[in-house]
């Protein structure tokens, strides 16, 4: 896992940082439609899981996006080079459990290794969190029985500052398919502007996605 500590004496960012370090409640999010139209057909036509596609079309516009990689512990900052997916499948008994996949810049191998991940995540008997500690990840929710229009998340405490992402259920509408996307994340290492470059990123992703990319 390749990672770069952030020189604080040049970073632009440092009074942002030092100001939201100093807040009790440093979390904002925002909800927003993502139109999905043809990353949906292209899944139908080729029988291909919805859930994978949209989750690979999220983090890899996640990691274009340099803030979206950073973190702090404690007063050390650091840039990951590639992050990857922390995210729910459901269980027996409505409950879900956790599972995680390295990212992949290409779908075909992203594909293969989500639905091995996925696979057996399914057949964990309770909620185990394996990754505690760790912070090379974003963690992502899918909640395909509501189009909702906002959300929040838990978090550990104030200095959480793994970004969360949440969509919800794909509506069709006059021949467009939509969904909500949510976004929480740590104001000391991103703005609003750069959680906007990460929609306009995923919304790319969407539209051009194809099985061979």
């Amino acid at each position: 896992m390749g990672e770069t500590v952030i020189d604080l004496t040049r970073w632009e960012r440092r009074a942002h940082y030092e100001m939201y370090r100093r807040s009790e409640m440093p979390h904002f999010g925002f909800t927003a439609p993502i139109i999905v139209t043809n990353l949906l057909a292209t899944a139908r036509r080729e029988k291909l899981s919805v859930f994978n596609a949209m989750l690979f079309c999220i983090i890899s516009a996640a990691n274009r996006i340099p803030e979206f990689r950073t973190r702090f512990r404690g007063e050390t900052v650091v840039m990951h080079d590639i992050v990857h997916p922390s995210f729910t499948v459901p269980i027996e008994g409505d409950r879900f459990a956790f599972c995680q996949t390295p990212y992949r810049e290409d779908w075909p191998s992203f594909d293969t290794a989500c639905r091995t991940a996925v696979e057996a995540a399914t057949r964990q008997t309770t909620l185990e969190n394996d990754i505690e500690g760790e912070d090379q990840w974003i963690y992502l929710s899918c909640l395909p029985w509501l189009d909702f229009t906002a959300t929040t998340h838990p978090l550990a405490n104030k200095d959480d500052c793994i970004p969360r992402i949440a969509w919800g259920k794909i509506v069709e509408e006059e021949g467009r398919a939509r969904v909500s996307v949510n976004l929480q994340a740590h104001h000391a290492v991103m703005d609003g502007l750069h959680g906007a470059r990460f929609f306009e990123a995923l919304q790319k992703n969407v539209e051009e996605f194809q099985s061979s990319s």
